[in-house]
């Protein structure tokens, strides 16, 4: 049974990381635009503006591939910000290329749009560029980084600037629960699950570096290098240290020729019983067969996806009656479509100046994930993110950080109130 959970999770994750599909055909929300406020609610009542004030914005939305995520966005963005913002929005199938997302632009260029909100994630001026051919603002689902940079110094008016996790807050989840939960007294040995830290994935890179330095402070021990030069190797290596704790650092990911063998023939060692990373989950479809050949429980710690893969991992016991996995580093769905249409929204209206920081710079926004760790836990989480009532950002959300609803805002202030969409307090609002 945890063989099979464990597929089905890694389908999953790889889908995620890696689409091989392309596709640039936009499909229409089935939402005709106008807007659903009613007059005690509408801004223009207030004397303040509203969505009533501007023509209908189209909104091309390229989509990196078809899951779950995807599925909830196109449902709030169509059923739930559409008509209260008057915008129709037009989503790509499956871009896993640039020419994809390029020809994808061109189509929506012919719609009219206004916009593109991107979820692919590389060539980030190269896309800017091409819709600011078009006339159309752009932002994408990047971190502020070498790849992204371009784009934020080029001086293009049309760029709303980028969206993404915050890898440091991400990266500090793995850490703090191997510091709270790992048992010195117990022999243990890790396997960490780089992924592509060697090519500067930012994520992998920082999850990776934070488990080495939980340990590290959890153990008192010193590597013989630095954490970088480990995570640096596109082999698998050894991270050596002077209290000969097995850690072995095991990169890329279940695509990779040999991939899972090789993370096979290092569990069939019996040496270890952590594995670790972001990626790690790709690597637990063999774990059951591992625990009953040796008698050894495994601790798997990953990134994760809510849904019904990850709550039947949570709710089947292996043979030591503990669940497929320990904890899962997850995000809620809306937040990070939300982060996006804000940055978008704003810039259409005439507020882009409410998305730069004091430094002048347009705002690279960033959400936080939380940590799951039991099926109580995760059952409250897919509650939410469901429609009316359940959405995690919902109007007033998005409201508080609109320039045309607030005249004084400020980069530093979204991203304030971005920081605020975490687990304890979505609970509180929607849990009661």
């Amino acid at each position: 049974m945890k063989r099979i959970i464990a597929l089905f999770l890694c389908m999953i994750m790889v889908i995620a990381l890696v689409s091989c599909t392309t596709g640039s055909t936009p499909q229409t929300s089935s939402t005709s635009p106008g807007s659903s406020e009613s007059p005690e609610n509408s801004g223009s009542a207030q004397g303040i503006p509203s969505s009533q004030d501007h023509k209908t914005f189209k909104i091309g939305v390229v989509e990196l591939s078809a899951h779950e995520e995807s599925v909830t966005r196109q449902k709030y963005y169509n059923e739930y910000l559409a008509p209260y913002y008057n915008c129709v929005f037009y989503f790509s199938e499956a871009c896993g290329d640039t020419a994809a997302v390029m020809t994808f632009i061109e189509n929506c260029a012919d719609l009219g749009c206004n916009a593109i909100i991107c979820y692919y994630n590389n060539d980030c001026e190269q896309l800017t560029q091409k819709c600011a051919d078009y006339g159309m603002v752009f932002v994408q689902n990047a971190n502020r980084n070498a790849v992204t940079e371009s784009a934020f110094a080029g001086g293009y008016d049309n760029f709303a600037g980028t969206f993404a996790a915050n890898q440091d807050a991400v990266a500090k989840l793995f850490e703090d629960y191997l510091v709270e939960t790992l048992d010195v007294n117990g022999q243990h040995g890790f396997i960490v699950c780089s992924g592509w830290a060697y090519v500067g994935n930012e994520q992998h890179y920082k999850i990776s570096a934070a488990i080495l330095s939980a340990l590290e402070k959890v153990y008192g021990l010193t590597y013989d290098e630095d954490a970088s030069a480990y995570l640096q190797s596109s082999s698998p290596i050894n991270a050596v240290n002077d209290k000969d704790i097995p850690i072995y650092i095991y990169p890329d990911i279940s695509e990779t020729d040999g991939w899972l063998q090789g993370m096979g023939s290092a569990l069939q060692t019996g040496t270890y019983d952590y594995l670790m990373g972001g990626v790690a989950m790709q690597g637990s479809v063999i774990v059951d067969e591992i625990e009953r050949a040796y008698n050894k429980n495994i601790a798997v710690i990953s990134m994760g996806q809510l849904g019904e893969g990850l709550t039947v991992a949570f709710s089947t016991k292996d043979m030591f009656n503990n669940s497929s996995i320990d904890m899962a580093a997850v995000k809620f769905a809306t937040p990070v479509s939300a982060m996006s249409f804000i940055q978008v929204y704003n810039t259409l209206t005439g507020y882009k100046d409410s998305l730069k920081f004091s430094s002048g710079d347009v705002a690279d926004l960033k959400f936080k994930m939380s940590a799951v760790t039991s099926l109580d836990q995760l059952e409250v989480m897919n509650g939410w993110d469901k429609g009316e009532g359940s959405w995690v950002a919902d109007l007033d959300f998005i409201d508080s950080c609109l320039g045309m609803k607030n005249e004084s805002l400020t980069g530093e202030d979204i991203q304030a109130n971005i920081d605020e969409l975490v687990y304890d307090n979505i609970v509180k609002r929607l849990n009661k």
